[in-house]
């Protein structure tokens, strides 16, 4: 199957800003289960890797502004069922800023019935937070623990792959947190990986799916959201930002 992925990045600030530093998540993540054939970006980006592997582009805008954009184009063939075979670090079998074992946390967690085999345990987990929780925009921000999901039974993408990540977690299975694409258009979608002993394996409690051989994309990952964030960056003036994000994923025809 090949995919081609659009992927468009703003920022708009209400008054102008100057030496505007950033680094950006905008290219797919290399992995075993697909094959990168084409990228490219509207602009020429310096590139590091940050302790989780995943690739940084950053830059400068030093002249005054109050708009910043760029555009990823990607044609991406997957090749084989989903996995990833890096180590597994200590980080992922704890709690982190946003997973944290809260009173709420433990509380959920001990009116479950949760079986103590592996993947019935993971498919039990991810539909109990996709029966339990209503998805709704607006309800959560980027910077929610899983304790605001827990008091408002509503949340989205993100929230519902923290309280799997936090459950796994709780049961010593080492857990990550995932940003990136499934088809369709949208913005970044947010999903979760566990080790099973050998490799790690990808589940979307969002969907209510264990991922095996659907399309998904890989931006980032790392221990939760703060890890994989999309921009950051800095800049010298008295400025809000919106941040727009745009991504249009689809299946190209085999004879393309």
């Amino acid at each position: 199957m090949r995919y081609n992925l659009d992927y468009r990045f703003e920022l708009a600030f209400d008054h102008k800003v100057r030496a505007h530093h950033y680094a950006l998540k905008i290219a797919p993540r290399p992995t075993p289960f697909y094959t990168i054939e084409a990228f490219q970006t509207n602009a020429n980006f310096a590139t590091t890797v940050d302790g989780f592997g995943n690739t940084i582009y950053f830059g400068n805008i030093m002249e005054s502004h109050t708009h910043f954009e760029f555009l990823t184009q990607a044609t991406i063939r997957f090749d084989r069922a989903y996995f990833e075979a890096d180590a597994v670090w200590d980080i992922y079998r704890h709690s982190s800023p946003l997973t944290p074992m809260s009173e709420a946390f433990v509380a959920w967690l001990s009116v479950l019935k949760s079986p103590t085999q592996l993947t019935p345990l993971v498919e039990y987990l991810k539909s109990a937070i996709f029966e339990g929780f209503g998805y709704q925009a607006g309800v959560t921000s980027a910077y929610c623990s899983i304790d605001t999901l827990l008091e408002n039974h509503q949340g989205v993408c993100q929230d519902f792959a923290h309280l799997m990540i936090a459950a796994l977690r709780y049961y010593g299975i080492p857990a990550r947190y995932v940003n990136g694409f499934v088809t369709g258009e949208g913005e970044t979608h947010a999903w979760v990986e566990y080790h099973d002993g050998s490799v790690w394996l990808g589940v979307d409690p969002t969907h209510d799916i264990l991922i095996t051989h659907e399309p998904y994309i890989k931006l980032a990952h790392g221990r939760d959201a703060l890890d994989t964030s999309v921009n950051k960056g800095i800049f010298v003036g008295n400025a809000q930002q919106t941040m727009h994000i745009y991504a249009h994923m689809e299946r190209l025809d085999e004879h393309t």
